[in-house]
């Protein structure tokens, strides 16, 4: 996809040691665990919940942007100066989900592939299943996820829709239903920053899910546990220390799933993909749980009543401490730190569990918590986390303004190129590996430090130099680049090139820079000589005269090495 060969990058060893050292670079096997560490390198840290008191910076600012969207503009963060914690996340956590519905833009007369079914520009979300045609269909709903995230309005429900795909996932290739993966996208949406209990039950008896985790074929003379096991183990309780659900906890749950199913001809025919309660697949024996949960029973229910049952145990397991434990957990470690300390679980993840069962499972008020607390804001948090491909690519388009597709007949063409890009990195939106997630958010002893190797360093720096230099390549044809140009324009004072290091910086990068490190990328800016006005005269004579290529060259040929000197240092890889 890239012109250039990869052996102009061997520079970047020295990042990959420096974030992944050389004991932990073998590739040797990692076992899947509960992100809570008996030892951190955030150990130190004693700071809780407690609400921040200290004074916000730009830098403050850029922190809590870069961690509930996927990129960050200097617009985003002047909105925000001389305004309360407490506003900022009034307006930061307020959900817009005015999308329109994914269209069928993948038919192609020319090779005579052409959907039927579903005329060119209208939505093939309730169109029938047809095999010929589901593969595009996900892949026109995955760049439609990426489109979502390069709009305009573009913000927390995006970054919360991540999160829960990767605490609660199916794997759409697995699925492959277009119109029940668009389902699962709408009960995610409907829920971003909800309910997680009512989540959690329209997620038990979701299409998507049933397929998924085989719970459409659960029934009385053969119960499936794959279900009833990740619900407890992955989704409700976790593998803690205090998570004592045993293995006849799962075979009980499995029980009292029996009977959920889906309506397969709502599948092969037009209209939504429609779950129901089949009392004649039911178990209607009592089902009896652990210790764990107080040796509950709940009593086997004949008829539709057998649907009731799913509430009891619903119930149940959001009873016990350690639900409300495990789900703050899972926000802690999206959105604060990759590892779970012991003063950070007692200061923090204790007290957030308390607001996420006072406020009977509501996400949004923990979260705002969390976001805005004295831990949240500690130094050593703040440009502490490794970006995940989708941070780091999608950050980059949206931090540079890079032009969107002009309308939705060309966006599956347009942001492919993006999807599999992504994909090289390790993150294909919308199918994480297996029913964990992705690995960097839960797999120890590494976490997030497995989003770099010496492959996908080195991709990265393909991608930001590609759209530094040479254009981001959308086909064999067509490539765009970012325009450079107009994107240091909108700085508050490019002509002071101390100015507009630092504000590249703090948009681009996670924490700040060493004096020298900045003047590495002021030399390129000031051509090898000492005095600023090396920089600020190139682009005052630019701006006097933008029309005059020659000007726009001279300041292009030094922002572009600049540029590409800060966006392959370590830095550019946290947030």
């Amino acid at each position: 996809m890239f012109p250039i060969r990869p052996r102009q990058y061997r520079h970047l060893e020295p990042l990959y040691r420096e974030v992944f050292p050389p004991d932990l670079s073998k590739g040797q096997k990692i076992r899947k665990t509960e992100s809570f560490a008996t030892s951190s390198r955030f150990d130190e840290i004693g700071e809780g919940i407690e609400p921040f008191t200290g004074t916000l910076t730009d830098l403050h600012l850029a922190h809590i942007l870069k961690r509930t969207r996927f990129g960050i503009t200097m617009k985003e963060i002047k909105n925000f100066r001389n305004k309360s914690l407490s506003a900022i996340l009034d307006e930061i956590l307020v959900v817009s989900l005015d999308y329109p519905e994914p269209i069928n833009n993948y038919n192609k007369p020319n090779e005579g592939k052409i959907d039927l079914d579903v005329p060119l520009g209208s939505s093939f979300v309730d169109a029938a299943f047809n095999d010929d045609f589901e593969g595009d269909r996900i892949v026109a709903l995955k760049t439609w996820l990426i489109g979502r995230i390069l709009s305009p309005n573009s913000g927390i429900q995006e970054k919360m829709l991540l999160f829960w795909w990767n605490f609660l996932p199916i794997k759409m290739w697995d699925v492959f239903i277009a119109k029940s993966c668009y389902g699962y996208i709408k009960m995610l949406n409907r829920n971003v920053l909800g309910n997680f209990k009512e989540l959690i039950k329209e997620l038990t008896m979701n299409p998507a899910m049933l397929v998924f985790l085989s719970g459409a074929f659960n029934n009385k003379e053969n119960p499936d546990e794959n279900y009833g096991r990740e619900l407890q183990e992955l989704f409700c309780i976790g593998k803690g220390k205090d998570a004592g659900y045993q293995e006849q906890d799962v075979q009980a749950a499995a029980r009292v799933l029996t009977g959920w199913t889906i309506d397969w001809e709502s599948i092969h025919t037009e209209g939504p993909p429609i779950s129901y309660f089949n009392p004649e697949m039911h178990h209607t024996g009592n089902k009896t749980f652990s210790a764990f949960y107080g040796n509950k029973v709940i009593e086997g229910k004949a008829g539709m009543a057998g649907a009731g049952e799913l509430d009891e145990m619903l119930e149940m397991i959001f009873a016990t401490n350690e639900s409300s434990k495990f789900i703050a957990r899972k926000l802690y470690t999206f959105f604060v730190a990759s590892e779970i300390s012991e003063l950070a679980e007692a200061n923090v993840i204790t007290p957030m569990a308390a607001i996420i069962k006072g406020n009977n499972y509501n996400i949004k008020p923990a979260l705002k918590a969390l976001l805005s607390s004295e831990h949240f804001f500690h130094p050593e948090i703040m440009g502490s986390m490794i970006k995940s491909p989708m941070d780091f690519i999608l950050g980059l388009w949206r931090n540079f303004d890079m032009p969107a597709a002009q309308n939705p007949l060309g966006e599956k063409d347009y942001y492919s190129a993006i999807l599999w890009n992504m994909g090289g990195l390790g993150m294909e939106i919308a199918d994480p590996p297996n029913v964990a997630g992705w690995p960097p958010y839960y797999q120890s002893p590494n976490y997030d430090k497995i989003w770099i190797n010496t492959d996908s360093i080195t991709k990265r720096a393909l991608a930001s130099d590609s759209m530094i230099f040479w254009g981001y390549w959308i086909s064999s044809s067509v490539n765009i680049s970012a325009d450079l140009l107009k994107y240091v324009k909108g700085f508050e004072n490019p002509e002071d090139p101390n100015s507009l290091i630092a504000e590249f910086v703090l948009l681009n990068l996670g924490p700040p820079l060493s004096p020298q490190q900045i003047a590495m990328a002021k030399n390129i800016l000031l051509n090898g000589q000492e005095q600023d006005y090396y920089w600020t005269g190139a682009w005052l004579t630019y701006m006097a005269n933008p029309n005059d290529q020659s000007n726009a060259t001279v300041v292009l040929n030094r922002l572009k090495p600049a540029f590409q000197l800060l966006l392959q240092m370590g830095e550019s890889q946290l947030m």
